[in-house]
C-alpha cells in the first residue's frame, strides 16, 4: 500500500555498516525493513518516502508523551545550558525525591541506563538482602536481554530449573533463545507459569529456602498480555512474607502506564522492589530500580556495588522530571486519557472482530493492548497461549495493521498525545485486516 523505495535504500545502507542493519534484533522482521523516520509529532511519523504511519509503538513503549513535546524538548535544552556531562547535580536528587513521592515502596531510589540494567541490579541487591541464591521468573515474560534473565524452557513441570534450549512448540523458547549464553547462567532460576499461585506454593514449600527474589512482569505485555487473576498478586505477596523472598515488580513496561502510583496501585498490592524504564523517561534512556529502605540499604552501606557511569545523568533526570510533571498534572488527568483511549481502542478493536466473524480477544493494561487469536474468553498465562491461542494468526493481523500505516511492538501502546481520530483510524486499519483474515480461513 505504501511506498518504500527510499526506505529500503536506507535498509541496504545500514546493512553494510550496522551488523544485521538494525539496533536490536526485536527490530528486525523477516519480508520488510524497519521504518526509517524523517519526523514525527505527536503519534505521527513520516518516512522518507513520504509514508505517514500511525505510532501506536511508541518507540516500543518510551515515547509516552508522544514525539516532539515541546515542553519535553525545551526541559532537555534547559539542562543542556546547565550541565550535559555525567556530573552529581540537584537535579537527579529532585528526579529521586519525585519518584520516591508517587512510587509505592520506592523508600530509596538509584538510577540505571535500561530496564535490563534495573532488573539485573534489583536481582543483586535481593540476593545481598536474604542471603539466598535462587530466583523465579515467568515463561512468556521478557525481563531484558542479559543471560539469565532471557527466555529459557523446562524440561517438565516437575523439574522447574530453567534450562537454554528451544521448545519447538514453545514460540518464547524460540524468540528468546541466543547462542553465545554462559552455559550455566539460567541454573540459578526457577522458571513457572504466571498466575498459578498453587504452582508457587509448591515451588516455596520444595525450596523456600534458597529463593532470594521473585521477577514479574504484573501484566505480560510482551506476549499474550496476561492480566493477574483476581487474588493471584496478594497470594504471592503472602508467599514471600512467609519465606523471606523480596518480590520484584519489572514495571518496564507498567510503570507510568497504568495508573498514577504503577503497578501496585492497579492491583492492589505493593512489591518489595520496583524497577522502572521506558515511559519513566518520555523517550529518553533512563531507568531505574526502587525498594523498601532496609533491603536498599544493602547498596547505602557499599555490601553491593551498584556503578554505572551515566546512571542518573542529568539530561535523563531532567527527561523524567518532565515526563512526571506532565503525566501527573491536572490531578493526572493524562492517566484518565490513556484508560479512556485504551477502552475505545479494545471495544473497537473486539467489535471489528465480532463484525468479520474472527475468534479475538484483546488483553492488557490502560495503555498497552495485545491482540490475542483464541477461542477462549481469556488467556491467563503462557502454557495457556501455547494451547489455545494462534500465534500465526497474531503474526498476520499485526503485518496487516503495518501495511495500513499501524505501527506497533505486536502490542498496541496509547499515550495521551493519541486523538479519538488515531484511535479510529486504527480501528478501520483492524477492520479491513480481519476482514482479509475472514477471507483467508
Amino acid at each position: 500500500m505504501f511506498d518504500h523505495t527510499k526506505n529500503n535504500e536506507i535498509f541496504e545502507r545500514a546493512y553494510r555498516c550496522i551488523a544485521g542493519g538494525v539496533l536490536s534484533n526485536f527490530k528486525k522482521e523477516k519480508y520488510s525493513a524497519p521504518v526509517f523516520v524523517k519526523s514525527a509529532e505527536g503519534c505521527h511519523i513520516t518516512d522518507f518516502d513520504g509514508n505517514v504511519y500511525y505510532d501506536f509503538s511508541l518507540s516500543a513503549g518510551p515515547a509516552i508523551l508522544g514525539h516532539s513535546n515541546q515542553e519535553y524538548k525545551e526541559a532537555l535544552k534547559r539542562e543542556i545550558d546547565l550541565l550535559y556531562t555525567n556530573g552529581d547535580s540537584l537535579i537527579q536528587i529532585e528526579a529521586a525525591e519525585k519518584i520516591q513521592e508517587i512510587m509505592p515502596a520506592a523508600e530509596l531510589v538509584r538510577f540505571a541506563v535500561s530496564g535490563a540494567d534495573a532488573v539485573f541490579n534489583a536481582v543483586r541487591v535481593a540476593r545481598a538482602y536474604t542471603g539466598k541464591n535462587m530466583y523465579v521468573k515467568f515463561k512468556g515474560q521478557y525481563n531484558g536481554g542479559l543471560d539469565y534473565v532471557l527466555g529459557g524452557m523446562t524440561e517438565n513441570e516437575s523439574d522447574p530449573i530453567a534450562s537454554d534450549a528451544i521448545d519447538p512448540k514453545d514460540y518464547y523458547s524460540d524468540m528468546c533463545y541466543t547462542e553465545g549464553r554462559a552455559a550455566h547462567a539460567l541454573d540459578d532460576c526457577f522458571l513457572i507459569e504466571f498466575n498459578d499461585l498453587e504452582g508457587m506454593r509448591e515451588l516455596f514449600q520444595k525450596h523456600g529456602d534458597e529463593i532470594a527474589c521473585v521477577v514479574m512482569e504484573p501484566s505480560a505485555l510482551n506476549m499474550n498480555g496476561c492480566v493477574a487473576e483476581p487474588g493471584y498478586m496478594q497470594g504471592v505477596r503472602e508467599l514471600c512474607d512467609q519465606y523471606h523472598v523480596v518480590m520484584i515488580y519489572d514495571e518496564t513496561l507498567t510503570g507510568f502506564r497504568v495508573a498514577p502510583g504503577g503497578a501496585a496501585e492497579y492491583y492492589g498490592v505493593v512489591p518489595d522492589m520496583s524497577t522502572f524504564a521506558k515511559a519513566v523517561g518520555g523517550g529518553f534512556p533512563v531507568a531505574l530500580y526502587t525498594g523498601k529502605k532496609e533491603i536498599m540499604n544493602v547498596l547505602a552501606d557499599t555490601r553491593v556495588l551498584g556503578v554505572g557511569t551515566y546512571n542518573g545523568h542529568p539530561l535523563a533526570a531532567a527527561a523524567i522530571l518532565e515526563t512526571i510533571r506532565q503525566l501527573y498534572a491536572n490531578d493526572g488527568e493524562a492517566f484518565r486519557e490513556i484508560r479512556r483511549m485504551t477502552d475505545m481502542l479494545k471495544e473497537g478493536l473486539l467489535a471489528a472482530a465480532k463484525k468479520a466473524g474472527v475468534s479475538m480477544i484483546v488483553q492488557g493494561v490502560p495503555g498497552a493492548l495485545f491482540p490475542v487469536f483464541t477461542e477462549k474468553e481469556k488467556i491467563i498465562n503462557h502454557k495457556d497461549a501455547l494451547a489455545h491461542a494462534d500465534f500465526k494468526k497474531h503474526g498476520r493481523f499485526m503485518g496487516l495493521m503495518k501495511e495500513r500505516g499501524i505501527l506497533h511492538n505486536s502490542r498496541l501502546c496509547i499515550s495521551p498525545a493519541h486523538t479519538e481520530e488515531d484511535i479510529r483510524y486504527c480501528i478501520r486499519q483492524a477492520e479491513e485486516a480481519l476482514e482479509i483474515m475472514a477471507k483467508e480461513a
